[in-house]
Order: C-alpha cells, then structure tokens, then sequence
C-alpha cells in the first residue's frame, strides 16, 4: 500500500513497500517503475541504493522505500530486507531494556547524588536542566535495591556508574550511558577520555533498540536541529535554545523517514554535529539525504577557533557565547 505524507510546507512523499515495486538491481542506483503514475513501460523510478529516497524522472515523484537498507544491494534477489521484529532480539537484550525501564525512577532520583551532580558541575550543567532533561544515574547501592527479577539484575550490572539517556524510535525506547568510572572533581571530559582509553573502558554503552534523545517527534520544531550527543544537546538547551527544536543522534543513523513520517511539521534541518572530520563528513552525506527528501539543509559545525570541539565542551569553557554561532544560524533562519 502507497502512503502518502504531506509535510506542512506542501510537500507530497510518497512511502511505498517492496511489494509495489518491479525493481531492477543492476547498476549503481535501483531502477522500477513509477506506482505513482502507474508506469508500465519505462524504468522512470531511480531509488538511491545508500538509503531507500526515490524520484521518478517522469512525474517528478518523491517516494522512500519503508523496508529498505544499503544491505539489501549485496542481496541476490532485489527484495528490500525488513527490520528485525522485537521478539527476534537476544533475551539478554530484552531483559536488560526491561530492567532500566523498571529501574528508571530510581535512576531518575539518583541523578540528584553528589557523584552525579558533580560530574554535571564540571560540564556547567545546571541541575534543573538534566532534570528536565530526563535523565538518569545508576550507582551501585542503587543497583542492588533495582526493582527487577534476579535474570534481569545482572544484565543491569553494566550500567553501574553511569548516567543515563532515555532514546526513542519506532523499534521502541531505549538507553544510552556514558560512564563515570575512575572520573574526579576537576577532570574535565577530554582527561577523562583519555584516562578510559588508556584502561580499554567503554565511554559509551547502549542498549538495542537504540534511537535518537529528545522530545516526542509530534514535538518538533519546523526548524530541527540534529547535534551529536547527549550532553551536547542538554548545553544548548542550558544556553537557551527550545527543547523541541534539539535532538541528539547519540551514534544512531540519521533517518529521514523518521522526521517524514513522524514528525510532517518539520521543514528545515540544521545539521550541527562535532566539526572534527568525521562530523564534516557525516553532515556532507547527510545533508544530501535529507534534501532528497525535499527538506531544507544547513549546516553548523562548531567553529574551529579553539574554543572546544563539540557544543558541550564550548558551553562549558564559554557559556551561551560558546553556542552562540548555532543560536545565530537559527536566528538568521526564521
């Protein structure tokens, strides 16, 4: 079945299945032909093999393909490959997103303990704004008094001194932690990662599913903007910008159809990931999916002035100031 979503700039994608496309795998882009005008005799549908955004040349159709991956071009048949259904997921995975979901309130009051609150001093973290973030901290003694069954307690046991992120998707909610393990009042983030690096201990852990860390996508602000990680976006809602115009993609994909699908009120992204190499290149790449799915692109790397390398680390040496070039481009887009 053909869905269509209408975004509220006018825009018509059009969501279609494998099941309405004769596809031809050969060549760098997957050809078909158009559903939407009902083409039977040209191949006028290109779909882009890298992330399942189609236009037919013909009757200038925007269309994404729901099923699709960049696996699914290394797969001897031209069927899209379909998401892995929850039940299919490791018990161990299963138990250990129902042990933080039973363990969340608890998690929730630990992020006022001193340990926690310390670490969010040294990120010039106001504790009204990681409260109102929805995170959470896990310590020992709270993992020993978890509220979970004796299966689910030591699959918990690696999110022990951690601070915690609640992410959404349509796979369902899930956790992403960054540990606190051998941190100290005065180690600032880049000595800390240093020092885990040095013992081969993981910053990052996260559960599956994963997702993305903001609000409800029917919250999002027509103008979006998408940073990297966690704490980046709690320093730019400290320097003040809405909560609903931020979402972190805390190391999970980028997918447009998420916003197209989820969220239609969106018009314009802002692409404001890490400016070291990586995040150029990722925002690069990124900014043509998302334009393919005729959303309006800007990109706003932190400037590379010394002043940090990522909006956490220039909130926390600079304040507001250090958002400000982000702030400015927002400004300049209204």
């Amino acid at each position: 079945m053909i869905t269509e979503v209408v975004t509220r700039a006018g825009r018509r994608i059009h969501v279609l299945s494998e099941r309405d496309l004769d596809v031809d795998a050969a060549g760098e882009r997957l050809r078909a032909f158009c559903p939407i005008h009902g083409s039977d005799h040209q191949r006028s549908l290109s779909i882009d093999a890298a992330n399942g955004w189609g236009w037919c040349h013909q009757c200038h159709a925007t269309v994404f393909v729901e099923e699709y991956d960049a696996e699914s071009r290394r797969a001897p048949s031209s069927h899209f490959p379909r998401p892995r259904p929850s039940a299919a997921r490791p018990q161990w995975q299963r138990d250990e997103v129902a042990a933080l979901q039973a363990s969340w309130p608890l998690m929730r009051e630990e992020l006022a303990s001193e340990r926690a609150q310390a670490y969010l001093d040294e990120r010039a973290l106001p504790p009204e704004i990681a409260a109102a973030g929805d995170i959470g901290y896990l310590s020992r003694a709270g993992w020993h008094e978890a509220p979970v069954p004796p299966e689910q307690h030591e699959v918990l046991s690696r999110w022990i001194g951690r601070v915690v992120f609640p992410l959404g998707s349509p796979d369902g909610r899930g956790y992403i932690g960054r540990t606190l393990v051998r941190w100290e009042p005065g180690m600032d983030e880049n000595q800390h990662k240093a020092v885990l690096e040095a013992a081969d201990i993981k910053r990052w852990i996260k559960t599956n599913p994963a997702g993305w860390y903001g609000p409800h996508p029917s919250r999002y602000a027509p103008t979006l903007i998408l940073v990297e990680g966690g704490f980046d976006r709690l320093a730019c809602v400290a320097a003040g910008i809405p909560p609903q115009a931020l979402v972190a993609l805390v190391s999970t994909a980028a997918k447009a159809e998420w916003i197209i699908r989820y969220a239609p009120q969106v018009r314009r992204i802002v692409l404001a990931l890490d400016g070291d190499d990586g995040g150029r290149e990722a925002m690069e790449r990124l900014a043509d999916e998302f334009q393919a799915a005729s959303l309006t692109v800007s990109l706003c790397p932190p400037p590379q002035d010394g002043e940090g390398k990522d909006w956490s680390e220039r909130y926390r040496l600079g304040g507001e100031s250090g958002v400000w070039p982000l702030i400015e481009t927002i400004m300049h887009e209204q």
